[in-house]
């Protein structure tokens, strides 16, 4: 079965987003899964929020490919600033508060076939990188 895929699809608001799928290249090393990446890309500029249905759209989508998948899913999340309310009591950096998002829209649904591992690497020249496995 094809393990890439790309689902599009237009929030209430009007954004545009891209979910895409794409096998990790293993550089000849077997690990006996798939391991493939998921990207989620909004298409539009200028957002101001996600509401929860655009949240538990991307948890669908998903929860969907890993239906018909035996994959881990590998998630990288962008440095891109975020806009957050400014009374919000814990400063995150912008990757981190998109992982933590990511992890908690998975822990929000009780997915009881998935195991979602956070991955926190420490990088003092560059900032921390933040990674999800399912």
């Amino acid at each position: 079965m094809e393990l890439e895929k790309e689902v599009s699809f237009v929030t209430e608001e009007g954004y545009q987003y891209l979910v895409s799928f794409i096998e990790f290249s293993s550089s000849g090393v077997n690990y006996e899964i798939p391991i493939v990446d998921v990207s989620i890309t909004l298409m539009n500029d200028g957002i101001e929020n996600n509401s929860i249905k655009t949240l538990n759209k991307f948890t669908y989508i998903i929860d969907e490919y890993l239906k018909q998948h035996n994959v881990v899913l590998y998630s990288y999340c962008d440095t891109a600033p975020i806009k957050m309310r400014t009374n919000r009591k814990i400063k995150l950096l912008p990757q981190e508060f998109r992982s933590k998002l990511f992890s908690s829209m998975f822990n929000e649904r009780n997915f009881e076939n998935y195991i979602l591992k956070e991955i926190r690497i420490t990088d003092l020249e560059r900032g921390d990188h933040f990674t999800s496995l399912i």
